[in-house]
């Protein structure tokens, strides 16, 4: 009986798919057709139809993606970490408290708040073999608060791959090309804060019983519209004498001859943007590192640092033509300094301790000492000046725009004195918290309104 039920069954099913498939096939003739063209989907991704990609190179993509780590080699890894930072800062121009103030706000586009919250997740990936690498770190960075919050700042912090043109024993050349930041691989407490897309080189060279020496440079795009470009160079003596005195000389040059001349400027907007890149900014920095027993042999590093500007002028007249009187002109002081060059900068500090495991603790205090016009006010890595308003140096925007400031009203990143306090504390293997208090206030009181900035910070950081 169960033998004949079980037979009655199957030929009952067989049946009514027979009646299925005849119903669609009349319903929607095209079922037939897809089924008969089920074998040779292409399950891939589509292609994107503004890709420039041409079709065997998408094949070759899309060919590496389903090739297994343990198939090509080498060393995959994925890390990342999870932030969460206060910030508390005061900002006073003439006595005016900039941050947090209402009726500042609509006055300042940007405006920011005195105390703030943020949430940041940083996601990096790393491949590398035996003569080639390749890296990524995607950062995604949101202001915290129900009617304040913010939830779609992302930004590409390094995307580069290299490899390893000479593979010696003592003496090694490596080449990349990418975007990583500058401070990635050049060294300075107050300059080195841009973005650095570009091709980079580096040269290592080690000498027995003498040091190791590197160099490391290239180019970088400024500006593609005006086929802007610049270059930077550090090269540095390790370990001199097998001592822990160590040397650095670094070079930065962000001045193209002849200006930005983008179509539709007038001389007077090609001279106040040409002002804006005119650095070519030298430093040189040595630190003497060691371990002493009196400090269970932490790591003190005592360093200091001075840099110039070469490229700085104290003084220049430009012809300004009035808005809608072409045949008036005005002469028109564009540099804010009173007519001397305001170009050198210097930095001092001590740094205790590394971070490697829970209970490990580090602290860093400097002072820095930096001109007007040292370091471009898109470069400045150091305390800076809050200025919240972003007031530029020569103009009235720091992004190059709203025409000339003057002796009265010019303010930038730099032009000031100050220190900074940081400390670092493993609370375990993976979650650090970390402290840092700036201070800075206005060096030339001459160039500008007086402003003083504080700022207190406290991040807890989960690293995995």
């Amino acid at each position: 009986m169960i033998l004949t039920f079980l037979n009655m069954k199957k030929v009952l099913m067989k049946k009514l798919s027979r009646i299925i498939s005849s119903v669609l096939c009349m319903t929607f003739p095209w079922a037939a057709s897809l089924h008969a063209q089920s074998a040779d989907v292409d399950f891939g991704e589509k292609s994107d139809p503004d890709s420039k990609d041409m079709d065997a190179l998408r094949r070759w993509l899309r060919d590496k993606r389903l090739v297994t780590m343990k198939e090509i080699g080498g060393d995959f890894s994925i890390s990342g970490e999870v932030r969460t930072e206060f910030q508390a800062a005061n900002e006073k121009r003439d006595g005016i408290q900039q941050r947090g103030n209402p009726n500042l706000a609509p006055n300042f586009p940007g405006a920011k708040p005195m105390y703030a919250w943020d949430v940041e997740v940083n996601l990096m990936l790393d491949y590398r073999t035996d003569r080639t690498w390749a890296a990524i770190k995607l950062e995604f960075d949101d202001d915290m608060g129900q009617r304040s919050g913010k939830v779609n700042n992302i930004r590409l912090e390094k995307a580069y791959l290299g490899g390893r043109i000479v593979p010696g024993d003592t003496f090694i050349v490596d080449a990349e090309l990418g975007r990583r930041y500058l401070f990635n691989v050049f060294d300075s407490k107050v300059e080195f804060s841009s973005i650095y897309d570009g091709v980079l080189f580096r040269f290592n060279k080690a000498f027995e019983s003498v040091g190791s020496y590197y160099f490391n440079g290239g180019a970088f795009l400024i500006d593609d519209l005006t086929n802007h470009y610049g270059w930077v160079g550090e090269m540095g003596a390790l370990g001199i004498a097998n001592t822990g005195l160590n040397m650095k000389y670094s070079c930065i040059d962000w001045y193209r001859p002849g200006g930005e001349d983008e179509v539709g400027n007038t001389a007077y907007e090609t001279a106040l943007t040409n002002q804006r890149y005119r650095f070519l900014v030298s430093q040189l920095t040595a630190y003497y590192q060691f371990y002493p027993q009196w400090i269970g042999k932490k790591l003190i590093k005592i360093y200091t640092a001075g840099l110039m500007n070469h490229l700085a002028i104290g003084s220049k007249i430009v012809e300004q033509h009035p808005e809608g009187d072409q045949a008036v002109s005005t002469p028109v002081q564009i540099i804010p300094t009173g007519g001397r060059k305001q170009n050198l900068a210097w930095y001092a500090g001590v740094s205790i301790g590394v971070v490697k495991k829970q209970g490990d603790w580090a602290i860093d205090a400097n002072y820095q000492w930096v001109q007007a016009q040292a370091i471009p006010d898109f470069d400045v890595l150091g305390i800076g000046r809050g200025n919240t308003a972003k007031v530029g140096l020569y103009t009235q925007s720091s992004d190059g725009s709203g025409g000339a400031t003057t002796q009265q009203t010019a303010v930038g990143n730099c032009n000031y004195y100050g220190f900074e306090i940081e400390g670092l504390y493993a609370i375990t293997d993976k979650l650090v918290v970390q402290q840092n208090f700036k201070y800075s206030n206005t060096l030339n009181k001459q160039i500008g309104p007086n402003e003083t900035y504080r700022q207190y910070e406290m991040e807890f950081i989960y690293a995995f």
